[in-house]
């Protein structure tokens, strides 16, 4: 049996909000001081852009305010604006942001128990889809799923996993590009994985 285009087609995975969001952040395209150190192999600039559509995972929804917060390079969390904030769709479903590869950080007294790296994103539904919280992840990260010391978040979901693709100019000034199309779902309120604990079966 041939699998059509339409039962491929769902919205995009959940995850939870996590304790770093704060409303009503600034608006701006250039995240967590975005810029490249000349020497610091670490520092390749990371571009992200995506669509963000509708149900049917064809339709772009324009003007949608997308929300992203993360991690500084060394895993931190700041209570201030550079590295967080907001962009909007343009007319053809579009969102773009540069930014830096986020630190990762333990959860625990364990040494071990890390989260996977992750940008975290809000994306505030319209035209009668619901809001929705998500984070991304990175392709070949040793903690991604069970080694992930957050049990209810979705670091297993292969649709928030992305593998960014590194592009170079003559002059060997890199960035590494990320797609990550996002799909929203139809109904009111919030689409938000409200998981703690291992044992929590939560469908997101």
């Amino acid at each position: 049996m041939i699998e059509s285009s339409e039962m491929k087609c769902k919205p995009t995975s959940c995850d939870i909000l996590g304790p770093f969001y704060y409303p009503d952040p600034p608006r701006q395209r250039l995240f967590c001081q975005y810029k490249r150190e000349i020497g610091d192999k670490k520092n390749v600039p990371l571009h992200v852009f995506g669509i963000v559509f509708a149900q049917d995972c064809k339709t772009p929804l324009r003007r949608v305010k997308v929300e992203m917060w993360q991690a500084n390079h060394e895993g931190e969390y700041k209570n201030e604006t550079k590295c967080r904030g907001f962009v909007r769709t343009n007319k053809y479903g579009i969102y773009k942001l540069k930014t830096i590869y986020p630190g990762k950080y333990t959860t625990g007294a364990n040494v071990d128990d890390f989260r996977p790296a992750h940008l975290h994103f809000k994306i505030n539904g319209k035209k009668g889809h619901r809001s929705l919280v998500t984070q991304m992840y990175f392709a070949g990260d040793k903690h991604l799923g069970q080694k992930d010391a957050c049990y209810g978040c979705s670091s297993n979901k292969k649709d928030l996993i992305i593998k960014p693709k590194r592009v170079c100019n003559r002059k060997k000034s890199c960035v590494d590009v990320a797609e990550f199309n996002i799909t929203l779902s139809k109904g009111k309120g919030l689409h938000v994985s409200e998981a703690i604990h291992e044992e929590d079966n939560i469908v997101c």
